[in-house]
C-alpha cells in the first residue's frame, strides 16, 4: 500500500516538474549549455522516471 502512496507522489511531482520545465530543458541533453537550475530539474525528472519504472517492475514481478 506505501508503494501506491509513493508512486501516486512521485507521479505528482513529475507532472509539476514538466509544467514548470519546457521541453527543450527536459530532453536536449547538451549539458554544457545548461544553467544549474534547468541541469537539476533534468536530473530530478530522469532520477523521478527510473524510479517510477523500477516500482513498476517490482510490482509485475
Amino acid at each position: 500500500m506505501n508503494v501506491f502512496i509513493i508512486l501516486s507522489i512521485l507521479i505528482i511531482v513529475i507532472g509539476v516538474l514538466l509544467l514548470v520545465a519546457t521541453p527543450s530543458v527536459l530532453f536536449t541533453l547538451n549539458w554544457k549549455e545548461k544553467t544549474g537550475k534547468e541541469k537539476i530539474l533534468m536530473f530530478m525528472f530522469y532520477s523521478i522516471l527510473v524510479y517510477i519504472i523500477n516500482i513498476i517492475y517490482w510490482i509485475i514481478k
